[in-house]
């Protein structure tokens, strides 16, 4: 069995989630638009993925590459309402935006048929830091200013029964951005 098709199967069978073809025949340019971050990254056996991640203390991000990535994004608005007399609905008034919540669920998985321990190290590693990120992705920098940061909040590490060289993970993020205190 190839490793596209146990990704495949580990996405249905971990996250009930049937991902699109993992091959990559035509690649339309490399630089997403409006991004620093590349469309596709090489994995660490020379085979290419879409939407790469890394996480890192400097702007480059390059510190960490997640493995076989897939991502969601989500944010909220807060919007106070108020009810009038003697109208149908309510006013709204926008107070702000809040923080990007990023959801990043990915397969660790060795070609050599070793438990990936180093890797699960160094995910946990990062994960045990109490610093924010700068993260670097093409979807992520559609989003974030220059300067956003990333915490993490939580990390999962999701079973797999039988098999010893896989270990999917999943990670959720918070942005952190720069602000000024002015005070007069």
């Amino acid at each position: 069995m190839t490793t596209k098709l146990l990704l495949e199967k580990y996405f249905k069978d971990i996250w009930n989630y049937n991902p699109p073809p993992f091959d990559i025949i035509h690649k339309p340019g490399n630089a997403a638009g409006g991004s620093k971050a590349p469309f596709y990254g090489r994995e660490q056996f020379g085979r290419p993925y879409f939407m790469p991640v890394s996480i890192g203390t400097t702007q480059l991000g390059n510190d960490l590459v997640l493995r076989n990535p897939v991502m969601k994004i989500t944010c909220r608005k807060t919007i106070v309402e108020t009810a009038m007399v003697n109208r149908a609905g309510t006013v709204k008034e926008l107070i702000n935006t809040e923080d990007y919540k990023i959801n990043i669920r990915g397969i660790i998985i060795r070609e050599d048929n070793m438990y990936p321990l180093e890797e699960i190290k160094e995910l946990n590693d990062y994960f045990e830091k109490n610093i924010a990120f700068f993260i670097r992705s093409a979807l992520t920098d559609l989003f974030m200013k220059d300067g956003d940061r990333v915490v993490f909040t939580d990390i999962t590490w999701p079973e797999v029964v039988g098999v010893e060289n896989v270990k999917p993970y999943e990670i959720n993020l918070i942005t952190d951005s720069k602000f000024k205190l002015i005070l007069d």
